[in-house]
């Protein structure tokens, strides 16, 4: 994975706490039992599936955030499989009746070739009358969120009592369908001197509908049903997300 989320998996939970999505998975998820979770990060999605009682299988490429997630479960009382792989190319052996790749994860591998190969790992752990939902945001949405200037996004205080700042600005190729986040992190003492930087630019494929459908179709899965957001409106052009349900 190119998008090497160890660099920054002490930083991520300051600034990843959406949680408009999780009352949708935990609806899609009821009753499954086993789920695997790929793309399960630091457990935003993970930590409430598994308080409803659901066993969950969580895949994530970053030991880091892994660490995390298995760190938080221990704290709250609760038991998590963490498998440190990559999604394009990860065997364990078993099937699953939910499948999920939460937070528009699968827009984070950038080649076609890889994509298909990433929907072809899902398929192989997918029982035979299970379920997996995936999630991407909606092209036009990300296409108008380019722009080249850093902008201050939040502003954090850490447990030492120095600030963050984090700021981040947005490039998209329309030739290649490639995004680059410029996420830029600083840290400042009370005096204001600033005592570490980090620079961290995570790269995204912006997929059409009619591309991630083929790439589904190319890996053996059928589209069931297709969602425009997390409150199962109707998928439109005009809709934030395209979430899509698939079976074998």
């Amino acid at each position: 994975m190119k998008n090497n989320y160890d660099r920054i998996a002490d930083l991520y939970d300051l600034y990843v706490t959406a949680d408009y999505d999780i009352a949708f998975w935990r609806r899609e998820c009821a009753g499954a039992g086993n789920v695997l979770e790929i793309t399960a990060g630091t457990g935003r999605v993970t930590l409430p599936l598994l308080t409803d009682g659901l066993r969950i299988t969580a895949v994530d490429a970053s030991y880091g955030q892994l660490e995390r997630l298995r760190r938080k479960a221990e704290e709250k009382g609760l038991t998590v499989e963490t498998v440190h792989a990559d999604m394009r190319d990860f065997d364990l052996g078993r099937t699953f009746p939910m499948v999920i790749i939460p937070f528009q994860s699968l827009q984070e591998i950038t080649e076609r070739c890889d994509t298909t190969a990433t929907l072809r790992r899902l398929r192989a752990h997918l029982a035979p009358d299970g379920r997996a939902i995936i999630t991407l945001h909606n092209p036009a949405k990300q296409k108008d969120a380019d722009g080249s200037a850093l902008r201050l996004i939040e502003e954090y205080e850490l447990k030492n009592g120095n600030r963050m700042l984090f700021w981040r600005s947005n490039m998209y190729d329309a030739d290649a369908r490639i995004g680059t986040s410029y996420q830029l992190y600083e840290e400042y003492d009370v005096d204001g001197v600033l005592h570490r930087k980090r620079l961290f630019t995570p790269r995204y494929r912006v997929f059409e509908r009619a591309e991630i459908e083929d790439l589904i179709a190319q890996a053996g899965l059928r589209i069931t049903r297709a969602w425009g957001g997390y409150d199962w409106s109707d998928l439109t052009a005009d809709s934030c997300f395209m979430i899509f349900e698939l079976r074998l």
